[in-house]
């Protein structure tokens, strides 16, 4: 299949929602692609275009589209002043509900990265939202908060504040990487930085929005509600994101998870491992749906 790759933008109105909001995405595939749709979910400062490589190979490989979207308060897609995990949540089931309509699908297979990971638990746990979900993907990411300790990106966000954007993009990029210590990290949150129609540097994400809410991104429990369907976790061993301790919450809430495990990748796999992504994936959706099996054998 020629897994063709537009960029779209859509504006999406939630059943309790009072503003619209307008999810970005890339879409790889094409209209005469079969099967159920696959939707990739990024974490916080991730980007539609981390995605191309990956959207395209899951594309030719499964046969279906495949939607990369950007998350509330991140590059293309709507700006608000708040981004609980529910709201984004409502902001991702008006985005299903329009591929669901193009698509004619009546479910899609949802995955989420990091933040996206923890978002997507939140809708498929909802009783309402899970009906519309086939197969749950959540990569390298728990239901559960994580202690501040693990705010890698708290200093980073200060810094990015912090910086003199009456410079080019060049400039700040260099100022930037001086002050972040976590090359990983500057790697990452340098796909947020742009620039205006007179050359000078400007940041694509809502920053006081993010700085605002972080602690709560990170430390938020979704400890209620379960979602049946056939649901992976990908994990990476030694990212600390998806803990041996947060296994039988895991369980409970999913009961037909199923583990994957990469020791060759830090908490972005489908970054850092995208060989591994892609074959875990398609290997959890091409497979008979029964419980037990690959997770089973791993040591989380």
């Amino acid at each position: 299949m020629n897994a063709k790759m537009f960029n779209m933008a859509r504006r999406f109105v939630s059943s309790d929602s009072t503003s619209q909001m307008m999810l970005a995405n890339l879409t790889f595939g094409n209209m005469r692609s079969s099967g159920t749709p696959l939707i990739l979910v990024p974490g916080l400062f991730g980007t539609k275009e981390n995605w191309i490589r990956v959207g395209k190979e899951l594309s030719q490989r499964l046969g279906c589209m495949v939607f990369a979207v950007e998350n509330r308060n991140h590059g293309g897609s709507s700006m608000a002043p708040s981004m609980t995990y529910p709201e984004m949540a409502d902001d991702l089931v008006g985005f299903i509900d329009w591929v669901r309509k193009i698509t004619g699908e009546k479910q899609v297979n949802l995955h989420g990265h990091s933040m996206g990971g923890k978002t997507v638990t939140q809708l498929a746990t909802t009783p309402e939202y899970a009906p519309k979900i086939k197969n749950l993907i959540v990569e390298d990411m728990s239901p559960l908060g994580y202690p501040l300790k693990r705010a890698e990106y708290l200093d980073c966000i200060k810094h990015m504040i912090a910086t003199d954007m009456n410079k080019t993009r060049d400039e700040v990029l260099a100022e930037l990487g001086e002050k972040v210590s976590k090359v990983l990290l500057y790697q990452f949150v340098r796909g947020n930085l742009g620039e205006d129609v007179n050359g000078k540097a400007q940041w694509t994400c809502n920053l006081n929005a993010i700085d605002e809410t972080y602690i709560y991104l990170l430390s938020h429990d979704i400890r209620f509600g379960v979602f049946d369907g056939p649901t992976l976790f990908q994990r990476a061993s030694g990212s600390g994101f998806l803990p041996a301790a947060h296994k039988n919450r895991v369980e409970k809430m999913f009961p037909m998870v199923k583990f994957a495990e990469t020791a060759w990748s830090n908490h972005w796999i489908h970054a850092d491992d995208p060989k591994f992504f892609v074959d875990s994936i398609c290997d959890f959706l091409e497979e008979p749906k029964e419980l037990g099996g690959l997770g089973r054998t791993l040591g989380i």
